[in-house]
């Protein structure tokens, strides 16, 4: 009992600790761009617009009688870059970011419920909620409001504008740590259960069965042209035997992520490499997923503050002004 408490007390000691505002800012930026560009680049009028009879509704798309209108879609998409944007920006982001997700929660529904259940935007819009619950706390550092407020500031006391402001909105703080742990433990989840179904349905004949190498064949003959990729890994049993296991590998213990960062260097490039493999043999978009995975677990200010630091270290080039 007392093992318990003590591993709760540390769990929650983990989430709750305090974090730099930059990192939680970085996750708002990256998640909302993702979202916007997601919202940019697909295709929704296959769907809107459909007759009743083709309407399958799923979960909350059964609050609509028949799909959605193209006028509609249109202006879902619209209303949703546009707020998507101006969350990444950190503009009136308890407003933004809400309304942006909605838009997207209808407009995936809308694919969703055309008698095809597509996931690929599952994590981000996993990791939005997650965003969405954290409050003002994801829109107080790298906003555009952070230039004005210091200039008003300066203006005020007679003095230059610098960054006074944000050093001071920059202080650690477990309300900007339980937004980017959580979101870490749902993307670890997200992938631990998969590889639970994987067990649970099919076990280790999942890696010792030809079931990818049929999966393979089958992509490349529905593809216009032969895809030599999924071939080639299909035309070799112990090379897809070992892409199989990596992949089961991958997800099982993608956990173990977050009680030991070293294994991150391992397991999120990892994830990105099967994700880029899938697109390649099998034609699947899974780039929203592996890239919520990067934003999310990449700790970007120190990446930032790294790379600032390196090229000040830099020597300038012989004849540059000093």
């Amino acid at each position: 009992m007392r093992r318990a408490e003590r591993l709760l007390r540390r769990a929650d000691a983990w989430i709750l600790a305090e974090e730099d505002p930059r990192r939680l800012a970085a996750i708002r930026v990256g998640l909302c761009g993702l979202l916007a560009l997601r919202l940019a680049i697909a295709d929704y009028s296959v769907v809107a617009g459909q007759p009743p009879a083709l309407f399958q509704p799923v979960f909350y798309m059964r609050l609509f009688e028949r799909m959605p209108s193209q006028e509609v879609a249109t202006a879902l998409q619209i209303g949703g870059i546009v707020a998507a944007l101006l969350a990444a920006a950190g503009i009136r982001i308890r407003f933004t970011l809400p309304f942006a997700f909605a838009c997207a929660l209808v407009l995936n529904g809308m694919l969703n419920s055309a008698g095809r259940v597509i996931v690929g935007d599952a994590l981000l819009m996993l990791c939005l909620v997650v965003l969405i619950a954290s409050g003002a706390a994801a829109g107080e550092a790298w906003t555009l409001r952070e230039p004005a407020r210091r200039a008003r500031r300066s203006l005020r006391r007679g003095s230059p504008a610098g960054s006074a402001g944000l050093h001071a909105r920059a202080r650690p703080d477990a309300r900007y740590g339980w937004p980017v742990r959580t979101a870490m433990i749902a993307i670890a989840l997200a992938y631990f259960l998969a590889g639970l179904q994987k067990w649970r349905y099919a076990g280790l004949p999942w890696v010792t069965s030809d079931n990818l190498r049929w999966i393979l064949y089958a992509s490349s003959d529905s593809q216009s042209h032969p895809n030599h990729l999924a071939l080639f890994i299909a035309n070799r049993p112990l090379l897809a035997h070992a892409f199989a296991g990596g992949a089961l590998l991958l997800e099982s213990c993608f956990p173990l992520a977050l009680f030991v960062p070293r294994l991150r260097w391992l397991i999120i490039p990892g994830v990105v490499a099967m994700h880029v493999g899938i697109r390649l043999a099998l034609g699947l978009d899974y780039s929203a997923q592996w890239l919520t995975v990067l934003i999310v677990f990449v700790n970007w200010p120190v990446v930032m503050d790294w790379l600032r630091g390196a090229t000040a270290r830099r020597p300038l080039p012989h004849g540059a002004p000093g």
